[in-house]
């Protein structure tokens, strides 16, 4: 249901309006307000979807209403009624994005169209929304899928040489910049520094549980420069990769 903040100052107008909404069943959730000023506040604490508000009243008048409740709500619909002396003063707000304007006195007729068109928009407004939320969730399906074939990618080829960011990134049909992007996101380090602590990791399980060679171990998970991979080794366990084994 969608709500609607009726405002005028003459509470015979409001309830007009209420009597109105609650004849032809608009399914509206009501609420009004009796100037500018009390329903400017109702709108900064709650939620609403369609205002419908006089011109002329004290403390503030309906333009500068709708003026200041539109920065805080782009999508709120808006429809003035006011009396045909008023009319072209009014129209100052189509600079506003209003809706519609209504005359008093109302004719029922037209204000059920007016009523029936603006809560036509509020639909409207809530598929384009959906759909774009739906866009945004396949986005990041996509993402997340493509972090998982990069995870998987590095598990079955960290033992290459040629392992790196853009041997990743053509396998997955993204740009290198992109995907140190996702990748850096989603994991919260950067794709090169996980594939160096997980060629590290490896390649201390190897020192823990085989016989191989130092030399060989740093082939084996990718490093054909032992120098480098001593390096790199110690700088992540604090030591060189034979006293890891020894210890």
């Amino acid at each position: 249901m969608y709500s609607i903040l009726i405002v005028d100052d003459e509470k015979i107008e409001r309830e007009g309006i209420k009597l109105l909404i609650e004849r032809y069943n608009l399914g509206l959730i009501q609420h009004e307000a009796e100037d500018g000023q009390v329903a400017l506040e109702y709108i900064q604490a709650n939620h609403v979807d369609i205002l419908i508000t006089d011109i002329k009243m004290p403390f503030m008048d309906g333009l500068e209403l709708i003026q200041k409740s539109k920065i805080i709500n782009p999508t709120l619909k808006v429809i003035i009624f006011s009396a045909y002396g008023e009319f072209d003063y009014a129209k100052r707000a189509i600079g506003f994005h209003v809706n519609s304007y209504i005359l008093k006195p109302i004719l029922e007729s037209e204000f059920l169209n007016v009523m029936t068109d603006v809560i036509n928009d509020c639909k409207n407004g809530d598929e384009t929304a959906k759909i774009g939320r739906k866009a945004d969730d396949i986005d990041k399906e996509k993402e997340s899928k493509t972090i998982r074939t990069v995870l998987e990618i590095i598990e079955n080829d960290y033992h290459k040489y040629e392992l790196s960011l853009e041997y990743i990134s053509e396998k997955v049909y993204l740009t290198p910049t992109y995907l140190s992007f996702l990748f850096k996101r989603d994991i919260g380090q950067t794709l090169v520094r996980y594939i160096t602590n997980y060629r590290l990791k490896k390649a201390a399980e190897l020192l823990n549980n085989t016989n191989f060679n130092v030399s060989d171990i740093s082939k084996m998970v990718g490093y054909p420069n032992l120098s480098y991979f001593c390096k790199i080794f110690n700088c992540s366990y604090g030591m060189s990769p034979a006293k890891f084994r020894d210890r």
